[in-house]
């Protein structure tokens, strides 16, 4: 009898305690900056009035951001970004967008989506923020309605942030009613219309719930291409949390199978996924660190996805959240190594995460030649259309980096080979000019060609590359400044193992140009 009794009282101390808002999503109240104004912002879908708190930046073509509140939440909650937001002068939008998640109206409904847009709209149209510069900011319930955001929205948004977001709200259900917590009956109660459950009798509607999981939803590719999406989460939750973090693995694999069906290597194995549930933990040579939190696994996709497990549980890194923002815009201009999968671009990009990069790298390009006849290979021909695309493309321009010169060095242009240098003061020159250039200032970086094999290993066209290359290095030094650029020198460091790094004597293998990178990225840092 005793036993019995003792068993009652746990379980009614572990209903109470599974009752209670975690940390991250709390419903309590607090006294919003004064600089932050209530607003009622009309819906576009049924006319309903839906409250924001807002604010407007006090200096024009300031960076949006929309930030999400939680599952139990609504937009009075407490934001732990809002500070750090005003103290940066961004414009800052909180949206209810329903409310809590226990109503048929709330949770990833049709509303909730129009809801997002309306204010996203009303903060562009009563501020002078940067409408190609709008990122959207969520944690837990805000995490989903992040992904929500990131499937459904029209506007050009650049980065979406979900920190331990749900994905798949069917298996959340299920998840949920496993873990004896109040989420289950939130979602019976937001997909089954007019439903007044009470705490022990309520169901799903199984379909209502997969129509509004973003991981059941298209991945809007076209829309996406200029976007980077972060995923994070804690590895303990799930177990001292109550979001397991296969809701951000398996979105994580759907968005990248979504982008490429056969990008297999990409995905997260199921064996990684298996172990991390495991053990809370993940084997790894080297691990990276976030606000000083350990991260056990992270993965990306290009420069489009980016997951990250890290050392916590059901929470967000708020000193992390914001750090996307203020990010470089980067030109890149190179021949076959920055155009190649797996060249230093890419690697640039994999360094470089948080970046935005517009390649415009081409296999047999030149500083000023007509290579193989083709004006296309001609980067002084070419260069205010590249410069116009990565403006149209980046809205701006932070780094300009310059890695030619291999081709200009061929056998072909051995007679020419004194006009490089001052092809690449008239490249120089040509962008310093360029009203993309005056508008934006950007740095530009001029980059050594990479050393070149020995004949004996080269196809003929690149006979005698390599001491041509050698004695174009000081030039390009000379040259960069004297127009006031930064040179930087990979061709000394890479030559003592270049014969390892390139077989042809030309193209590293991707470790050879994971090496450039690392040098490159050095530099621009």
């Amino acid at each position: 009898m005793k036993f019995s009794i003792l068993s009652i009282l746990i379980l009614i101390f572990t209903n109470t305690f599974a009752q209670k808002d975690p940390a991250w999503d709390n419903t309590h109240i607090e006294k919003w900056p004064e600089a932050c104004k209530k607003v009622m912002i009309t819906s576009t879908l049924d006319g309903e009035k839906q409250p924001a708190y807002y604010y407007a930046a006090t200096q024009p073509n300031r960076p949006l951001i929309v930030s999400l509140h939680t599952w139990s939440g609504n937009y009075e909650q407490e934001d732990e970004l809002v500070k750090e937001i005003l103290k940066r002068d961004y414009n800052y939008i909180h949206p209810d967008f329903r409310g809590p998640n226990k109503t048929f109206e709330a949770l990833g409904s049709e509303f909730v989506i129009q809801d997002i847009e309306d204010a996203i709209a009303y903060a562009l149209e009563n501020s002078t923020a940067d409408p190609n510069n709008i990122h959207v900011i969520g944690t837990s319930g805000g995490g989903h309605a992040t992904l929500l955001t990131y499937m459904k929205t029209n506007f050009p948004v650049k980065t979406f942030s979900a920190w331990v977001p749900i994905s798949d709200i069917k298996k959340w259900y299920y998840e949920s009613e496993g873990r004896g917590n109040k989420y289950s009956r939130d979602i019976a109660l937001s997909t089954v219309k007019g439903a007044a459950f009470d705490e022990e009798n309520y169901h799903i509607n199984e379909a209502e719930a997969i129509k509004r999981s973003p991981i059941h939803m298209p991945t809007p590719i076209e829309k996406r291409k200029n976007s980077k999406l972060y995923i994070y989460a804690g590895i303990h939750d799930g177990y001292t949390g109550s979001v397991p973090i296969t809701q951000s693995l398996d979105f994580y694999n759907k968005v990248v199978a979504d982008f490429d069906s056969l990008e297999k290597k990409e995905l997260i194995p199921q064996k990684d996924i298996k172990e991390m549930l495991a053990s809370r933990n993940f084997v790894a040579t080297n691990k990276d660190s976030i606000a000083d939190r350990l991260i056990h696994y992270q993965k990306t996709y290009k420069d489009l996805v980016k997951l990250a497990i890290f050392e916590g549980t059901h929470e967000c890194l708020t000193s992390v959240a914001l750090d996307q923002i203020e990010t470089d815009k980067v030109l890149a201009i190179g021949d076959s190594n920055g155009a190649k999968r797996n060249g230093w671009v890419d690697q640039l990009r994999n360094a470089q995460f948080e970046d935005f990069i517009y390649n415009t790298s081409i296999s047999g390009n030149t500083i000023g030649f007509d290579n193989n006849g083709q004006e296309k290979l001609n980067t002084l021909s070419n260069l205010d259309r590249y410069l116009n695309e990565a403006e149209k493309t980046l809205h701006g321009l932070d780094k300009v980096v310059i890695l030619l010169g291999t081709n200009d060095c061929k056998a072909v242009f051995e007679p020419r080979k004194h006009e490089i240098a001052e092809n690449m003061n008239r490249l120089l020159k040509g962008i310093k000019s360029h009203a993309v250039y005056l508008k934006y200032k950007p740095q530009v970086y001029v980059i050594s060609p990479p050393p070149c094999g020995e004949d004996d290993i080269m196809k003929e066209k690149y006979h005698g590359s390599s001491e041509r290359v050698k004695w174009l290095i000081p030039q390009f030094k000379k040259v960069a400044e004297k127009n006031d650029c930064t040179f930087i020198d990979i061709h000394t460091p890479l030559a003592p193992q270049w014969t390892s790094l390139a077989k042809d004597g030309i193209h590293p293998e991707e470790d050879g140009q994971e090496m450039l990178s690392k040098i490159i990225v050095n530099n621009l840092n």
